[in-house]
C-alpha cells in the first residue's frame, strides 16, 4: 500500500549496498577496503572503530542526502544495516562512539551461527520479493 504513495527510484538499492560495504573500508583485507586509496584512510582508524557508529553513518547520510534524499536514505539503511548485524557479533561495535560502550551479540564472526542467520535474511528477502511480484500480476 505504501508503493502506492511513494515510489522508490531503483538507484536506492545501488546505496544501500554501497554503504554496508563501505563501513568496513577500515580493514584492509576486505572486499571494499582492500584498495590503494583507501589506505590512509586505514592508517588513522581501525577496523570497528570509528566508522563502525551511528555518528560517522549519520554524518554520511546527510551530507548524500543534501546531493539526494533518496541516496541519503539508501546510504543511511544500508549502513544501519551493516551496524545492525555486526552488533549481533561476539566483538561487538562501539555503535555510539565516542562513547566507551559497546553492542555485544552471541553470533562469532566465520562460524556456523552467521552462516544460518545469512541464508535465513537471504529466503526472507528472496520471499518478500516473490510475494511482490505474484502481487504485481
Amino acid at each position: 500500500m505504501l508503493s502506492y504513495y511513494v515510489a522508490m527510484p531503483f538507484y536506492v538499492l545501488i546505496f544501500v549496498l554501497l554503504a554496508t560495504v563501505f563501513v568496513d573500508v577500515d580493514v584492509g583485507s576486505s572486499k571494499f577496503g582492500n584498495h590503494w586509496y583507501f589506505r590512509p584512510l586505514q592508517w588513522f582508524t581501525r577496523h570497528r572503530g570509528i566508522l563502525h557508529s551511528l555518528v560517522v553513518g549519520l554524518l554520511l547520510s546527510l551530507i548524500l542526502g543534501s546531493v539526494s534524499l533518496w541516496a541519503g536514505f539508501g546510504f543511511f539503511v544500508g549502513y544501519v544495516s551493516h551496524l545492525f548485524l555486526d552488533c549481533l557479533t561476539v566483538s561487538g561495535v562501539r555503535l555510539f562512539w565516542p562513547l566507551k560502550f559497546k553492542v555485544r551479540g552471541f553470533v562469532k564472526s566465520g562460524g556456523i551461527i552467521e552462516q544460518v542467520v545469512f541464508v535465513l535474511i537471504l529466503i526472507l528477502i528472496a520471499l518478500y520479493f516473490v510475494g511482490r511480484t505474484l502481487a504485481y500480476w
